[in-house]
């Protein structure tokens, strides 16, 4: 069906503008006339067609979360003040300043003219709005309550871009380090350490023992570099193959969750997680089935994926969402012992949203002591081996023969 660029004016004089599929262009005049509006300007554009459809290859790059939470609150606001989701829309498009997040709205508001529902319009850009997303919103349409929903959507997409800035800003300081002190080592093996060490060989001296280690583990890396360099891009490209597989991908995260330090805070993120989506979805009507599936979708690794499969398993069969969490390795007890009073009380979506702000709590808790922890261990590790690089250079100097001929 062709695709029609149209400009036009509302009952107040404002002019709004989009794309929409018709048949010709007397079929998007009529539909703007029957919406209220005045059409200014209706033309055929091919080039917009292309960009929508399969969700268009300008889509691919990833909107930013902070755009989504701004289109959310604008739109939450606009339907609470009365006006119409079409016209809402088009006041947005205005209004945005991404060009690419103007043409995905723009896109939207096309197919809700066309006679799709928001969800509907939504799901057909799905590396913008995720299916918890879709869902959420459909939920909102079905119940009357659009506007809360999208709020709702607001705060969680803006608590979701505050945690992971929170993790970004805390790692900034590590990697500068790593980065400064790798580029200063390999400046000492490359350029200075080799010409100290053929000074040493010329002396013709007796080496000590860390002097020697150091030397063999330059002459290794220098001789056999290109079978390092090969190894490294062999087991590289295994890594990549197998982790892209069901089995690789959920060893790998199930070893993610072992890593001392690390692995705790990913694990109480997913519980988050797991625990914001799952309360959010329940609390806007959705079913207890189709929760665990979305959730599932949203969460991003796969051995917590597995373990909410069986959640859904034990369902089916007659059973409650505690009593299959009891053995897994994943959920403490005191998450489990919460989740069936909520069960038993019928407010299990309260006390979830409960369990995912305390953890996220205990999640922001966690960076702030593990940043402080690996600040020092960066440090003691870069210490310990520029000590190392000194001690292998000074020590030759202490053991030189006064009486040679090298004039020390």
């Amino acid at each position: 069906m062709p695709n029609f660029f149209y400009k036009a004016k509302d009952s107040k004089g404002e002019a709004i503008q989009g794309t929409m599929d018709a048949e010709t262009d007397a079929v998007v005049i009529t539909r703007l006339q029957s919406m209220g509006y005045f059409p200014i300007l209706v033309k055929s554009d091919v080039k917009a067609k292309k960009k929508k459809e399969g969700g268009s290859r300008l889509f691919g790059k990833k909107v930013r979360t902070r755009d989504l939470a701004a289109f959310n609150r604008q739109l939450s606001d606009l339907i609470s003040a009365g006006i119409p989701l079409v016209k809402s829309l088009a006041i947005i498009v205005n209004q945005t300043s991404s060009e690419q997040f103007r043409e995905v709205i723009s896109a939207i508001s096309s197919d809700v003219q066309g006679g799709d529902t928001l969800a509907t319009a939504l799901s057909k850009h799905p590396k913008v709005f995720s299916t918890l997303y879709c869902a959420m919103i459909r939920s909102g349409e079905t119940g009357g309550f659009l506007d809360d929903i999208l709020q709702r959507l607001a705060d969680f997409s803006e608590q979701e871009e505050e945690i992971k800035s929170k993790i970004k800003s805390a790692l900034y300081y590590p990697a500068i380090m790593i980065i400064a002190g790798f580029s200063a080592v390999v400046i000492l093996m490359t350029v200075v350490i080799p010409k100290i060490v053929k000074l040493f060989e010329d002396l013709e001296q007796t080496l000590p023992l860390p002097t020697q280690i150091l030397i063999w583990i330059m002459n290794f890396f220098g001789s056999r570099w290109y079978l390092i360099f090969g190894g490294l891009i062999l087991l590289v490209v295994f890594l990549y193959k197998f982790l892209h597989t069901e089995e690789g991908k959920a060893l790998w995260h199930r070893i993610q969750l072992k890593i001392p330090l690390v692995g705790d805070v990913m694990l109480k993120r997913q519980i988050a997680q797991f625990a914001r989506t799952f309360g959010s979805l329940l609390k806007n009507g959705v079913s207890i089935l189709s929760s665990l599936e979305i959730t599932k979708e949203v969460l991003g690794n796969k051995y917590v994926q597995n373990e909410i499969v069986k959640i859904s398993e034990n369902i089916t069969q007659g059973s409650g969402v505690a009593a299959p969490l009891k053995g897994s390795a994943i959920f403490p007890p005191v998450v489990v012992n919460m989740i069936a009073i909520g069960e038993e009380t019928g407010r299990l979506h309260e006390v979830l949203l409960r369990i995912a702000n305390s953890y996220e709590i205990e999640v922001d808790r966690s960076v702030k002591t593990l940043t402080a922890l690996v600040e020092p261990l960066i440090i003691l590790a870069m210490g310990f081996f520029v000590a190392f690089l000194v001690i292998s250079m000074l020590l030759p100097i202490f053991n030189l023969d006064p009486t040679g001929g090298a004039g020390f």
